[in-house]
């Protein structure tokens, strides 16, 4: 049989009622309710001012130690124009020499305010992480979905440093063709400098998905000396920080800007990138800094032009073929759609056969296959 347990308001009731209707001692009513004398007397004082008997808030009538009206309104400020959250408000008064009150107190604020919605958990899940050492190893480039801006749907194109979170690209595009996002990366290499390496998804690979070969923008990455890297098909985790700003572009940005033209649209996403997201923006991965602290311009400026893609002397070189591939040992060997028409070199060593564009190892195939029939 469960335990009954009275309200106290109903408690006090009918306490109240034993003693003044009843005509119970007070003493003998505070052993029957099992309460002591001075709460007892408590409850009758409250009675016959007429007061009522229901609880109370335990709330303090005054709060000394309340953050300041001031302090309030500079953490409501930077909510109102950024959007942030707790952490990025704290990390952003105290990187620009303000008070900044707890990021805990930060949430109180917001939550008294209205401006917090509360969010489910997520269920945990283990990734593996990574980082570069140093800006410019590594940058990662991909697509943001389709917006529709002034009746057209637009892509921006995203370029982000790996090490710094330094976003170096943010350029609105009207298609996700490989010219364009050339374009886009050229300028930017004019601008910041080429990185060592350059991660993005296979739809910048070969022309044919899961097929090997140089694609026509891997080409002109590799006559510059940057190595390329793409992500497994299926498995966005592998650009995460690309996606995770993505994610703020949704949240923080599209809300807050003019997307009546393209034109406003773009000049509103540059600005939000050199002005806001670079120089401002506190990063949680960047121990609350934003990504223009660590960042810096790469020591190896862009040419004027592409180079020619040159060979040592007396270099086996075959032709790509109309298909991407060249013919050596009587095999078809794939080398690529996207450097049709131009040479690679061949190369054998210890069992297998080495192609080559420019300086980078494209293809390698074990000297046993070239006798199957079809394309290797």
């Amino acid at each position: 049989m469960p335990w009954s347990t009275p309200v106290v308001s109903e408690l006090r009731t009918a306490f109240v009622h034993a003693v003044r209707t009843a005509k119970r001692p007070v003493a003998q009513a505070a052993r029957d309710f099992q309460i002591s004398r001075k709460t007892a007397y408590k409850w009758l004082a409250r009675f016959d001012q007429q007061q009522d008997l229901a609880d109370r808030s335990r709330r303090p009538k005054t709060s000394p130690t309340r953050t300041a009206t001031d302090l309030e309104a500079a953490v409501l400020g930077v909510r109102t124009t950024y959007g942030w959250g707790p952490r990025k408000i704290h990390a952003h008064l105290r990187n620009t020499n303000q008070a900044a009150p707890p990021v805990r107190t930060v949430a109180e604020i917001l939550n008294r305010h209205g401006c917090v919605r509360p969010t489910p958990d997520p269920t945990p899940t283990e990734y593996q992480r990574f980082e570069r050492p140093e800006p410019n190893d590594l940058w990662q480039l991909d697509f943001k979905g389709w917006v529709e801006i002034e009746r057209l749907r637009v892509a921006p194109l995203t370029i982000l440093d790996d090490h710094s979170r330094f976003l170096v690209a943010l350029h609105v595009a009207t298609n996700q063709t490989m010219a364009t996002a050339w374009d886009i990366l050229w300028a930017a290499l004019g601008e910041y400098g080429m990185p060592r390496q350059v991660l993005c998804d296979n739809a910048f690979g070969s022309t044919v998905p899961h097929v090997p070969g140089v694609s026509w923008f891997e080409s002109r990455l590799i006559r510059l000396g940057i190595r390329t890297l793409h992500g497994r098909p299926y498995h966005p985790q592998t650009q995460g920080k690309v996606e995770r700003l993505h994610g703020t572009l949704v949240r923080e940005v599209y809300p807050n800007i003019p997307r009546d033209t393209v034109a406003n649209f773009t000049a509103a996403l540059d600005h939000w990138r050199r002005a806001v997201y670079n120089p401002v923006r506190p990063h949680e991965a960047l121990a609350d800094q934003p990504p223009s602290t660590r960042w810096r311009p790469s020591p190896r400026p862009r040419p004027g032009q592409l180079p020619v893609v040159e060979y040592p002397p007396g270099s086996d070189l075959r032709t790509v073929g109309s298909s991407g591939d060249i013919r050596y040992r009587r095999a078809r060997i794939l080398a690529g759609r996207g450097i049709v028409g131009e040479r690679v070199r061949v190369e054998e060593t210890d069992g297998w056969v080495d192609v080559y564009y420019a300086d980078q190892r494209i293809r390698r195939i074990a000297l046993d296959l070239l006798t199957k029939q079809g394309m290797l």
